[in-house]
């Protein structure tokens, strides 16, 4: 596949297009997989009479916060662990749905949002859905703020429906930032980014995924710190329960019961270590070291062990990650990713989504 990419910087009161309409017909499918590929892996949904891909997106930085008008075809997402390693996105995703329907399946539990509900995904977790032809205005909020904000329950799947009142203020507020044109004051825009999490959190407050409790003060935390202390600690090959139990001096029960949504801490250690191990092997800008090398490094003790793990996480085996390497390095930036694909153009006053024929494509 040959597409042209746009290398050139835009500015930040300019906004991003992506659209298959800039490209031939026979390419839209690839160019929209890679365009949507830091979210999803995107296909046509099985079955469907064309087996086209089209869509569109026009992002921009508001105050501070990333807002994207999106829309599509009838497609099919997947946010496997392969993609969430690779993208490395630690944000919550609130999508105003603007037509269409989405439904699926948000780490086990069953999702259904209509026009006008919104729906958030935990993008740290994994997602199947299928969406018919429509669009979102979505934002993206970093995941420990909201997840603080809201007491750190489960919020992947939740969707605030369209009746309720809190819905329309979200709604609303998302629209009215959206359209705005004119330059904040740092003031201005702490409090535009504070107001958001502030609303949402209200509005998530009768809403706690079931069976989830909300952590206490103390488990919330000791949460954090020991997290900031395994990404510090990866390459350690004594990092291990016991040791995170010596140095902050807790239980064995407190600990577990600070991570029993991950399945406790020796796995969150485990997947970590496999996410980093991931990126290094799925990585098409450096010398390739092999796999038992890249195994030992990240404090697997055999390369056959890590091979499983591997296996178990991703659905592939090491060696074939390296062969089926995605066609593009990742950028860290999403609007750099962007970039790629479309380009950028002076902001209006008003925003309005592009490609609007795709709505009613199927």
């Amino acid at each position: 596949m040959s597409m042209k990419k746009n290398c050139c910087e835009v500015k930040s009161d300019q906004d991003v297009i992506v659209s298959t309409d800039f490209v031939e017909e026979r390419l839209r499918n690839d160019f929209w997989r890679e365009a949507s590929r830091p979210f999803y892996e995107t296909t046509p949904i099985p079955g469907s009479k064309s087996g086209r891909l089209e869509g569109a997106i026009r992002s921009r930085e508001i105050a501070g916060v990333t807002l994207a008008s999106v829309t599509f075809n009838s497609q099919r997402y997947n946010r496997d662990r392969r993609i969430i390693a690779w993208s490395g996105l630690d944000q919550f995703l609130v999508a105003v749905v603007k037509g269409g329907e989405i439904l699926g399946d948000a780490a086990n539990h069953s999702l259904t949002a209509r026009s006008g509900d919104i729906c958030i995904l935990d993008l740290t977790q994994v997602l199947q859905s299928d969406v018919t032809a429509g669009g979102t205005l979505s934002t993206l909020i970093p995941r420990g703020i909201l997840a603080k904000a809201t007491g750190h329950v489960n919020l992947h799947g939740v969707v605030l429906q369209a009746h309720l009142p809190m819905t329309q203020l979200i709604t609303a507020y998302l629209e009215g930032l959206n359209g705005l044109s004119e330059h904040l004051s740092n003031d201005e825009i702490v409090a535009v980014q504070e107001s958001l999490v502030t609303i949402l959190a209200a509005a998530l407050q009768g809403l706690r995924a079931t069976g989830i409790e909300e952590l206490r003060p103390l488990s919330i935390a000791l949460r954090q710190r020991v997290l900031d202390y395994v990404d510090r600690n990866l390459n350690n090959p004594e990092l291990s329960l016991d040791l995170i139990i010596r140095r902050f001096n807790v239980s064995r029960a407190h600990l577990y019961r600070a991570f029993a949504e991950d399945g406790g801490i020796a796995g969150v250690i485990r997947d970590r270590r496999l996410d980093a191990a991931f990126l290094e092997i799925t990585q098409t800008d450096m010398i390739p070291r092999s796999i038992a090398k890249i195994a030992f490094e990240h404090g697997f003790s055999s390369a056959s062990h890590f091979s499983r793990s591997f296996r178990e996480r991703f659905g592939l085996m090491p060696g074939e990650a390296r062969r089926e390497r995605l066609s593009e390095p990742l950028v860290p930036e999403l609007r750099a990713h962007l970039l790629r694909f479309g380009s950028g153009v002076e902001r209006a006053s008003r925003m309005r989504p592009p490609g609007n024929k795709s709505e009613t494509s199927g």
